[in-house]
């Protein structure tokens, strides 16, 4: 994500005939299997990092401030007011964040928030290269070892960055815009994805584009103006199997919401 992207030149509509062919039914039909097969009793895995003031966002982004506003002493109760950047620790991206006029995180139905999830493991190449980037043979790879990644449907990536995540350079590569360094989509492997119906994104890092591309061609080009959301500085996706989980996403229905800090979690087979 960007804290003052690029005007784009994609309408709120380019991608709806992608969007458009993944329908409720398709995205119910593939959550009560994924329900089906967790009959025998399932796990709970928390997939949102703590949010505070201290949390690394992307740089010169504002932090996180809390002002006590009642207290238990004096009021009888206790409250406080919040101020966050919408796309804040564990958050959520509507399209809307890069498509002008595209749905808010208001606008989007909760039964595209509760989906089963496949997870790409690309931990080997996040080792070897900051910047790496799922590739088309990445999906291949996972498709021939685990099965077809279904439409309707998400996809994370465990990259391993989520354990970089409490050192700000390791996690970022950099304090300010230049010379990030995080691993992230592809564009090709974006627009398979998209082709193969799948409704959201996620990975463990910072953005869904790689650090090393500052102009977010993923968000910008593919993604957002299909009618994707992506999910972006998740934690313990490495505890999520392959295929099998059903993803819960809790973002706040506020109204022309670009995003939000969000509870994520996922059901998980109980083995």
């Amino acid at each position: 994500m960007s804290i003052s992207p690029q005007s784009s030149t994609t309408s709120a509509t380019a991608g709806a005939s992608s969007s458009s062919a993944v329908t409720t039914e398709t995205i119910i039909e593939a959550r009560d299997a994924a329900f089906a097969a967790l009959a025998g009793g399932f796990d709970l895995v928390d997939l949102s990092e703590t949010l505070g003031p201290d949390s690394v966002i992307w740089p010169g982004a504002p932090a996180l401030q809390v002002t006590e506003a009642v207290q238990h002493d004096t009021d009888g109760y206790h409250a406080r007011i919040v101020s966050t950047f919408e796309h804040a620790g564990t958050h959520f991206d509507a399209p809307e964040h890069f498509v002008p006029g595209g749905e808010s995180a208001a606008d989007i139905s909760i039964d595209r928030l509760v989906l089963p999830v496949s997870v790409l493991d690309i931990r080997e190449k996040a080792a070897a290269d900051a910047n790496a980037v799922v590739e088309p043979a990445d999906i291949e790879a996972f498709e021939t070892a685990h099965g077809p990644i279904r439409r309707g449907t998400a996809v994370l990536i465990d990259s391993g960055w989520a354990a970089r995540n409490a050192d700000v350079l390791a996690y970022t590569g950099s304090e300010t815009t230049d010379n990030l360094k995080f691993p992230g989509f592809g564009v090709p492997a974006a627009q398979l994805l998209v082709e193969r119906g799948v409704v959201g994104l996620g990975v463990d890092t910072l953005g869904i584009d790689p650090g090393s591309e500052p102009l977010f061609p993923v968000h910008r080009e593919v993604t957002h103006p299909a009618g994707l959301w992506h999910l972006e500085n998740l934690v313990n996706v490495d505890q999520l199997p392959a295929q099998g989980a059903v993803l819960a996403v809790g973002v706040p229905r506020i109204a022309g919401g670009t995003g939000f800090p969000t509870r994520v979690f996922a059901f998980i087979p109980r083995t």
